[in-house]
């Protein structure tokens, strides 16, 4: 007979989104769960006295995505909450295993598509990058101006380079 498996402590997690998901709502909600909240303030929870939590069995995380608008990046939209109750579809478990999420406290910049699992049913290809961090403990995805500070750098030297080429082909 294995081993009888430990129910994992429930832990509690902020649920926000900002803002800029609701007023693209219907087409997000085939991909994403509704958070507790979407409010700007979402950035920066920890500050905020009334920011909603929930109760995860799961880890917590936060998603941080680049806000471009016209090929400009203007900022950055948070998403906060429980592994399990994010994305409608869940998170690639290969991923998540791979990169070690369940295990450690820790930030990774990852393309949608090798992170989110696909939609059924739909043939949208999943664009672009995020930067996933994952943590265990009680209002541990709050988040912080460093993971920001990183992820905009990374971002920023990307968005650069592109620029950098000469616009005639190479000879």
């Amino acid at each position: 007979m294995g081993a009888a498996r430990a129910i994992p402590r429930q832990i509690e997690c902020y649920s926000c989104m900002s803002l800029s998901y609701q007023t693209n709502w219907k087409y997000l909600q085939s991909t994403y769960i509704y958070p507790k909240v979407f409010t700007d303030r979402c950035r920066d929870p920890q500050q905020e006295r009334a920011m909603p939590t929930v109760m995860c069995s799961s880890i917590c995380i936060s998603l941080l995505e680049p806000e471009i608008e016209a090929g400009v990046l203007i900022g950055f939209k948070h998403i906060r909450g429980c592994m399990d109750r994010v994305l409608r579809n869940g998170f690639n478990e290969t991923a998540i295993r791979t990169h070690r999420f369940n295990q450690n406290n820790q930030c990774r910049t990852l393309s949608r598509a090798a992170l989110f699992n696909p939609i059924k049913g739909q043939e949208q290809y999943a664009l672009g990058e995020v930067q996933l961090c994952s943590c265990y403990g009680d209002r541990c995805n709050g988040g912080s101006a460093g993971t920001t500070f990183r992820f905009f750098t990374i971002i920023s030297i990307v968005l650069i380079a592109g620029f950098l080429r000469p616009p005639w082909p190479d000879i």
